[in-house]
């Protein structure tokens, strides 16, 4: 039976009770049809024999599994976009609700990069705050677009923000890397976890990293491998990264992880793009990063009970 044939008959049995019925239209878009690729292997397969980019496969992935036309996917695409590039903006202004521990600082590293008061004044220094910026409506309950994660909201955001507006990559170019970095986080939904309470941090902004690194490549031109390869050195670089977030919250030290990883995104993609050669491949470091993090303790994943969160000042900071 096709889904809309199920949810009509559904429907009509829901109001032959003898109750009041609402539904609405399904949060997440449906799945309709097979995967063309579950693993990097495939997946650089697909991209060489269609001569495509990461970007490209990953839309007509969507395309094949949701049953949906191109264009309908890349709208939806920029729509989400639209809003990760909204938490960025309104994290800048002051009208935010206050966080229980932070103090809002996004827009103050902003106006002090504007009058030169930093040492780098680099478009690396100007994507952190960006992702700070987004930190901070998420802690203040905000409206952001989770990319893996609500806990790595800054990282993707803040990176296709930095290439759209510092780089001068249009809209569309933008959509495709936020496919090609769907594409890196759509491998390990296969082969991971996105959950810190299962593998620690680095499944969450350390994976945010990696598509977000895989995203630049996108808009570099770069080849799939590339693409899969500077993702590989990003989660790399995170590998046993523990989740100790302050007083439960995701304040401390999530806020500075997101901009510290997001600016590292383009030193991951450089290297690759400039010769670096990763003897490690992508499928293998997810695998290697779930495996890390199921050895961690419970106290450092996620329950606030080690690490950072565990110091004396945390302490304090909790009550």
């Amino acid at each position: 039976m096709q889904t809309e044939d199920f949810s009509k008959e559904l429907m009509i049995s829901l109001k032959k009770l003898d109750i009041d019925t609402w539904y609405l239209k399904p949060i997440f878009y449906v799945k309709k049809g097979d995967p063309i690729f579950v693993s990097i292997e495939q997946m650089i397969t697909l991209t060489d024999m269609k001569n495509i980019s990461l970007g490209n496969i990953a839309l007509e992935y969507e395309s094949k599994v949701l049953d949906l036309d191109r264009e309908e996917i890349l709208k939806e695409m920029k729509r989400r976009i639209n809003i990760m590039f909204s938490s960025i903006e309104n994290g800048f202004e002051k009208k935010l609700s206050k966080m229980k521990i932070l103090e809002h600082s996004a827009s103050i590293i902003y106006k002090n990069e504007q009058n030169g008061r930093l040492f780098s004044n680099s478009v690396n220094t100007t994507c952190a705050i960006r992702a700070l910026s987004a930190m901070d409506v998420v802690s203040s309950g905000g409206i952001v677009c989770a990319a893996p994660t609500g806990g790595s909201t800054g990282v993707l955001p803040a990176v296709l923000y930095t290439l759209y507006k510092d780089y001068s990559i249009d809209m569309k170019k933008i959509c495709y890397c936020a496919l090609a970095a769907g594409a890196i986080g759509l491998i390990n939904s296969y082969r991971s976890t996105f959950a810190a309470e299962v593998a620690g941090c680095q499944v969450e902004i350390g994976m945010a990293g990696a598509m977000a690194s895989a995203s630049i490549i996108e808009a570099a031109n770069g080849s799939t491998v590339n693409a899969v390869n500077a993702a590989a050195i990003s989660l790399q670089n995170t590998m046993g990264s523990v989740c100790d977030l302050v007083a439960g919250l995701c304040e401390i030290p999530c806020h500075t992880r997101n901009a510290s990883i997001a600016s590292s995104a383009f030193v991951c993609a450089d290297l690759i793009l400039g010769g670096y050669i990763n003897p490690i491949p992508l499928d293998e470091t997810i695998d290697a990063s779930l495996e890390s993090g199921k050895l961690l303790p419970e106290e450092l994943r996620c329950t606030a009970l080690g690490g950072i969160a565990n110091t004396k000042t945390a302490k304090k900071l909790s009550l």
